[in-house]
């Protein structure tokens, strides 16, 4: 995708920061969670050797999120939801005839290895950086012995590759209906590099298909005493490399999608992703209250 910024691809030579703390997140959530929203039981395998050897022990687990990261726990929890949604919907969309699932930046992604009988006739486009996916494959083959038979990787540099050039190499079906995934993303692209990539999303997205997403909430809609997190947040990421760039209104991103020919079936904020997945649930704190979750199909 030419002249985009590094958001969906990592650095040329490792997977990205932000992905292996995601993936982290969701190996602690179901390791040490007694009633995990979000059952991620791979995700252990494919995070880094440190992170693995904290998330081995509950203690090194508890002290790590509870301390060292306290601050950070709504993310924690906005990590687990997102990816709780996003499958949710998936599987929805299976049952209404999708066949093609596609991963934008998918790092360290593990649905490939959970997936059960429902999914048996899904083909899954996983798009990313070819040194992070190179790095995946090999965990893949390490602790599995193999690479699972509906999976294929779309090794792309999201700076100078069309992902529908890409897509149709690798033998995507731009007829067929498909759900695409665009998770821990958005918010690291300058908008010109959004709309590139909707634009060559819309090209290939046949009737029936759906997109799933989430975005980071113009400041202004963030709550008073939830700021200094926000401005903390911003300024951790940014030290790591992968500042975020961009922020919306949900009605901002409504009118930019509907400009792709995209219809907003759903938008979950902060509010209501906790109404749908917490009830009760103990050990995991409200979500990040600057970002939501947005649904989107073809009319």
């Amino acid at each position: 995708m030419a002249s985009q910024q590094s958001g969906l691809s990592s650095q040329a030579h490792r997977a990205s920061r932000t992905a292996n703390l995601a993936a982290c997140v969701r190996a602690y959530h179901c390791r040490w969670h007694a009633s995990p929203i979000f059952a991620d039981t791979c995700a252990f395998d494919m995070i880094s050797g440190f992170w693995r050897a904290i998330a081995r022990h509950r203690l090194s687990s508890w002290i790590t999120v509870h301390t060292v990261f306290r601050a950070f726990r709504p993310i924690h929890t906005e990590i687990v939801l997102r990816s709780r949604y996003a499958e949710d919907r998936l599987m929805d969309a299976v049952g209404a005839g999708v066949v093609q699932y596609v991963i934008l930046g998918a790092g360290l992604d593990t649905f490939s290895m959970r997936q059960d009988a429902r999914s048996e006739g899904l083909r899954i486009f996983e798009l990313d950086h070819p040194a992070t996916q190179e790095m995946k494959r090999e965990r893949l083959l390490t602790v599995y012995g193999e690479i699972p038979a509906n999976l294929v990787f779309v090794p792309i540099d999201f700076e100078t590759d069309h992902l529908d050039e890409a897509l149709a190499k690798a033998g995507f079906d731009a007829l067929a209906p498909s759900f695409f995934s665009w998770l821990g993303t958005t918010y690291y692209l300058s908008k010109d590099a959004i709309r590139e990539t909707l634009d060559r999303v819309s090209g290939i997205f046949a009737r029936g298909s759906r997109i799933v997403l989430d975005y980071k909430l113009d400041r202004d809609l963030v709550p008073e005493e939830s700021l200094p997190f926000a401005d903390k947040l911003d300024r951790f990421v940014a030290r790591r490399g992968e500042p975020m760039l961009s922020t919306f209104t949900p009605e901002e991103l409504k009118d930019l999608m509907s400009g792709f020919g995209f219809a907003e079936l759903e938008n979950l904020p902060a509010g209501e992703q906790k109404r749908r997945y917490l009830n009760e649930r103990s050990g995991l704190v409200d979500p990040a209250p600057n970002f939501s979750f947005a649904l989107y199909g073809v009319p």
